[in-house]
């Protein structure tokens, strides 16, 4: 049985003559210009630098009169579109004996995924409907908890804000399909005696559904028929730097914070459940791990841990081949009304973002429209950094080094497990980040295996209420010599800025 057509190719919005290229851009003035052109940047953080960007014709010819260095990537991307369009046609929908993760999935799909995970694992997992979208659509949750749900500390993981970005909805539910299938490998079954998981594999489902039957390269949800870009919606900065307040752009803001369904509908159930203590929002592309904050150049009060988090995190997912490098958010372009700075500033979670493949520096030419052989090593690459969430929730990461520390060059052993079809990602000893200029390396401990007898006190609690974060340690006073990981990601985020 082969998957039901979506809409006739003359209903889809047609791209013929749309150009990839990277355009050289020297400063943060001309990109502000790049951008008022109308082009869509195919970064979810675009920067001085080499931008890659989508643009029609009239776009390219406006870049060639201004005399815009411009390289080629795609010439035409609509025969890409169309040779997706036909891959999609002929997969066989999923069904027993059939791999999920062979190709991508339209939401009905989603869906009926996650009523079979539950089926499968009535002990394990459940099926939570948070909310409905601007049109109506289910916005759902796959719950995972050992024996029922409880007040164990609870990760929470969210993809599909932005709808073209399908492989963060692939790796949300890879991730999902791991923990349920290996449930009762020592690794795993300790990790969900501590620990519960709520995972949203589609925050904007009626944006995703859009790109299946309408436009494979749309972006926002579906306000208005231009959309609002949900991850520039969010209560926390909102309206700040690097949201747009032009409906037409694709980081538009919306008329007002938490204007949309879809970030009210996670907004309200992140406030209702006290026992979230941490959080990780997937997208794409660019192979980051980012930390708040993204709108604002200051160190948000729990910096230390998080960015040796992240640190942790891009060790653990740079060992299959792709390397990822953890930066705060805002050293790539400031992003005001981001789910993370709200989840973290005013939620209290420890919050991260996965910007997932392919990597911002020299692979553009993929950009969205990844390949579906890409599917499980991408979906191991996000389980391997929620693994070292997993770890700092449960006590097990490492705290960063004092500030002063004489500690020498931070190195020390490092262990961990992984399934044996290497679904958990085991740790590395040494920790490897790079720039699109630069390579730094730096030794630490990195420790995935989870032994159970975390309580969780190590995380974030919510706020206070004065806007101070998580509260997850108090704010130290940085104007003294920050040593080990913190002094390794400020060093990165100098020479990003």
């Amino acid at each position: 049985m082969l998957a039901a057509a979506p809409a006739e190719a003359s209903e889809r919005r047609s791209y013929a003559g749309w150009s990839l290229v990277a355009v050289d851009v020297p400063s943060d003035a001309a990109l502000a210009e790049l951008l008022g052109l109308g082009v869509d940047p195919w970064l979810e953080h675009p920067r001085a630098g080499v931008v890659p960007v989508l643009a029609s014709p009239s776009q390219q010819a406006v870049m060639a009169a201004e005399g815009w260095a411009v390289r080629s990537l795609v010439d035409d991307v609509q025969p890409r579109l169309d040779a997706e369009r036909d891959r999609l046609q002929l997969r066989v929908p999923p069904q027993p004996g059939v791999d999920y993760f062979a190709d991508f999935r339209e939401l009905d799909e989603v869906h009926a995924q996650l009523d079979a995970m539950a089926a499968s694992y009535p002990e394990l997992a459940s099926v939570v409907e948070l909310g409905e979208s601007l049109e109506g659509r289910s916005i759902r949750a796959l719950v995972i908890a050992a024996g029922g749900v409880d007040e164990r500390p609870t990760i929470f993981v969210t993809a599909g804000q932005h709808a073209r970005e399908w492989i963060s909805v692939t790796s949300s539910m890879y991730v999902a399909d791991q923990f349920l299938a290996n449930a009762e490998e020592t690794t795993y079954s300790e990790a969900l005696a501590a620990v519960q998981l709520v995972i949203v594999p589609v925050v904007n489902p009626d944006g995703y559904e859009f790109t299946w039957v309408g436009d494979r390269l749309w972006r926002k949800n579906r306000r208005d028929g231009v959309g609002v870009d949900t991850n520039r919606n969010f209560g926390w900065g909102w309206g700040g730097e690097g949201a747009s307040d032009v409906p037409e752009e694709q980081n538009y803001r919306g008329s007002a914070a938490f204007s949309e369904p879809e970030t009210q509908v996670v907004r309200d159930y992140v406030l209702a459940h006290p026992e979230l203590v941490a959080h990780v929002d997937l997208h794409s592309f660019g192979q980051l791990v980012l930390y708040p904050w993204g709108d604002v150049y200051e160190l948000a009060p729990d910096d230390a841990e998080l960015s040796a988090t992240a640190v942790a995190m891009a060790t653990a997912m740079s060992t299959g081949g792709a390397t990822y490098t953890p930066l705060q958010g805002v050293d790539l372009y400031p992003a005001a009304g981001n789910i993370i700075d709200w989840t973290y500033g005013d939620a209290g979670l420890h919050a991260l973002t996965f910007e997932l493949r392919p990597s911002d520096v020299d692979e553009f030419e993929d950009g969205f429209l990844l390949a579906p052989d890409q599917i499980v090593p991408v979906g191991e690459e996000a389980l391997a950094g929620i693994w070292q969430l997993i770890a700092f929730v449960t006590g097990d990461l490492p705290p960063p080094p004092d500030e002063g520390s004489s500690s020498g060059d931070g190195s020390s052993s490092s262990s961990g497990s992984s399934s044996d079809d290497g679904g958990s990602s085991t740790t590395a000893a040494t920790t490897s980040t790079s720039t699109s200029s630069s390579s730094t390396t730096a030794a630490t401990t990195l420790d995935t295996g989870v032994d159970g007898t975390g309580d969780g006190s190590t995380s974030g609690v919510p706020a206070d209420g004065d806007g101070g974060g998580c509260g997850c340690t108090q704010a130290r006073d940085r104007s003294g010599a920050i040593t080990g990981l913190a002094l390794l990601v400020l060093s990165l985020r100098r020479r990003r800025r």
